[in-house]
């Protein structure tokens, strides 16, 4: 690397995930890198008064995942082992959105099962494996110094003696969240306001950890979403729960303006069974609580536009939430903050910053966080009493394409691949919206909106049919349809696969032991997979036979270890047939992908022949057998 690329010292105002990040895109660039954190660290995974959304639900995207572990090589591997898992979406999700419950379609792009403290103190420990980077705990800026034309550090007090201190930096970082002073900091060395835009939906939310009542149910339900109907014209009464680590579950209700749930035990429960679906609820009855419950409302989105003044100052950025703040109800905020970080370190790479360069590089921050913005924003304007600018024509017509994109999206595996591009911030919208999904939308949806929840998901605690609760008079809405049938169905292709999906019971519980077994692999639990098997089972795989439930599970706890690890099986169900009441025939067409391949192809892609028999009212897999996926015998 060039000398004259290389900066002597930075600091980076602020120790949250948007600092470290932020400093993690300087090792390369930077001799010495200061962290400046507010509070005193934990040596492990803890809330911090100085973390708000530590006790709520966290959203980590597989994109945000992946570009964390090249600034931090080693961070994903570590969230792993450490408890975090992989819920691919929606293939391991239930989402009940404006039209009922989203069909599980095969899908390559995850969220991350963790809570916040815990994925921070990964990031943390990666971070300060580079002996060129500290932090500096109990400590706060209160000013910059330097002038319009170049700031060279900043002032500093110390929270325990008061003691305030000078440090000068080549660069300093503003990475404080949504309480950033920087708009102040600047005005006072004499640059203009910063322009801001505010979208304000009155979003507040309680949260709290439950235990699930074993750990079975815990990851029957990985993660489910209540989703609100911005087209009833009242506001949003949403819920979430997210499996995490050790065992628990992250619940958060959230709503907008005149619908804020209730922070007590008795009312916390209430608000999750009034909503348009009591699942989440059920579930909530049935677990012990692990934690109090925990409320928050500062959720307005802010965009401060560093990027349109005229005059900046060299040797300042702002970035993360100090720069642009989302609704943390769509978790979107640490993703979008892994790529504001790349889009710095590749403005370094680029060359030493001058004055055009630290312009260009704010810039790339700021440009880095557009698509969640405009998600977030169009989303939160759609409700009653919102502040924020009045809907543009393109806005309106972004929210049309969006509601078009749900609709289809629920029972349509060309549109939910789509969606969860977007929505995991991996695509950007030019290629979301590419001739493939534009023709599904145009078709709009093959099937009936309405879907019961899947087979594995009925029974306890859920309902077999679940109808969606009417809107009451508060919502602004009225009474919603009742569900329709669910037939047998053959969709298009995805990705190259034919997923088949019927609705007769016993069929349907065929398909969930496959998917059982897809959920282990991706989680490379060995123990879990073999247990799809019968004692007896036989198992051909790649050539190998493997005979009986242990042997299976040592040789694929081997593979884990070995050159299956990282590794995830995907497949759709092709064909299943009943032979009598205790035993079925499943094909499936997929693949195992290595770590960090995506795509089947023709080299990877295998058929597969299971033999089912029903033991103890429970399906499991007596045989199964794969082979290369071949076309046409040779002529």
């Amino acid at each position: 690397m060039k000398g004259s690329r290389r900066l002597g010292s930075a600091l980076v105002l602020g120790g949250g995930m948007a600092g470290l990040l932020a400093a993690a895109a300087l090792i390369e660039y930077v001799d010495t890198i200061t962290l400046v954190e507010r509070d005193r660290l934990p040596d492990g995974p803890e809330v911090r008064k100085g973390v708000p959304q530590g006790r709520h639900l966290h959203g980590l995207q597989s994109s945000g995942v992946q570009t964390i572990d090249t600034l931090l090589p080693g961070t994903q591997e570590s969230l792993f082992a450490a408890g975090a898992h992989r819920i691919y979406m929606p293939t391991h999700a239930l989402f009940y959105g404006p039209h009922g419950w989203m069909r599980q379609y095969p899908g390559e792009h995850f969220t991350l099962g963790v809570s916040r403290p815990l994925a921070e103190h990964i990031v943390r420990r990666a971070l300060l494996g580079h002996a060129h980077v500290r932090i500096l705990e109990g400590a706060e800026a209160t000013g910059l110094i330097g002038d319009a034309r170049r700031v060279s550090g900043a002032q500093i007090r110390h929270r325990g003696t008061g003691e305030r201190e000078n440090v000068d930096a080549d660069l300093v970082i503003d990475a404080t969240g949504r309480g950033s002073k920087a708009p102040q900091w600047l005005t006072e060395l004499g640059l203009p306001e910063v322009p801001t835009t505010v979208v304000d939906a009155g979003l507040a939310y309680a949260s709290r950890v439950i235990r699930p009542p074993d750990e079975a149910t815990g990851r029957r339900f990985p993660l489910i979403a209540l989703q609100s109907d911005p087209r009833s014209g009242g506001p949003a009464r949403v819920g979430g729960l997210m499996f995490i680590e050790d065992g628990t579950w992250m619940v958060t209700l959230a709503g907008t303006k005149g619908v804020h749930p209730p922070l007590d035990e008795e009312g916390f429960l209430r608000y999750a069974q009034a909503l348009r679906h009591p699942l989440i609820g059920e579930l909530i009855s049935q677990s012990t609580p692990v934690s109090r419950i925990s409320g928050f409302q500062s959720t307005a989105n802010h965009r401060r536009h560093y990027d349109k003044l005229r005059t900046r100052p060299t040797g300042f950025l702002v970035f993360g939430d100090a720069a642009t703040t989302f609704n943390p109800l769509y978790g979107q905020g640490v993703t979008a903050a892994a790529l504001s970080a790349v889009a710095l370190r590749e403005e370094f790479a680029r060359g030493p910053l001058d004055e055009e360069g630290y312009g260009r590089a704010q810039e790339a921050i700021i440009r880095a966080t557009d698509i969640a913005w405009a998600m977030a924003s169009n989303e939160d304007l759609r409700y009653p009493g919102t502040e924020g600018p009045a809907p543009s024509a393109r806005r309106k017509l972004l929210q049309r394409c969006s509601d078009r994109l749900r609709i289809t999206a629920a029972c349509d595996p060309v549109a939910s691949q789509a969606l969860f591009k977007a929505l995991t911030l991996t695509t950007p919208p030019r290629e979301v919206f590419n001739a493939r999904t534009l023709r599904a939308l145009l078709r709009g949806p093959r099937h009936p909106a309405q879907y019961d929840l899947p087979p594995e998901h009925t029974g306890l605690p859920a309902p077999t049919v679940c109808p969606p609760r009417p809107s009451t008079a508060a919502e602004g809405g009225s009474a919603a349809p009742a569900p329709t049938t669910d037939p047998t169905y053959t969709d298009e292709t995805h990705e190259g696969r034919t997923p088949m999906l019927e609705s007769e019971t016993e069929k349907k519980a065929v398909v969930a032991v496959l998917e059982r077994l897809v959920a282990a692999w991706s989680e490379q639990d060995a123990r879990a997979l073999a247990d799809v098997f019968t004692a007896d089972a036989t198992m051909i795989a790649f050539g190998y036979l493997r005979k009986g439930r242990e042997e299976i599970a040592t040789r694929m706890g081997e593979a884990f270890q070995g050159p299956y690890k990282g590794s995830r099986a995907v497949g759709d169900v092709v064909d299943v047939r009943l032979l009598g009441d205790s035993a079925a025939v499943a094909v499936v067409r997929g693949a195992v992908l290595a770590a960090g391949e995506t795509e089947v192809t023709a080299e990877n892609a295998i058929r597969s022949t299971w033999a089912l028999v029903k033991q103890d009212a429970e399906w499991r897999v007596a045989a199964y057998h794969n082979s290369p996926v071949k076309e046409d015998m040779p002529v």
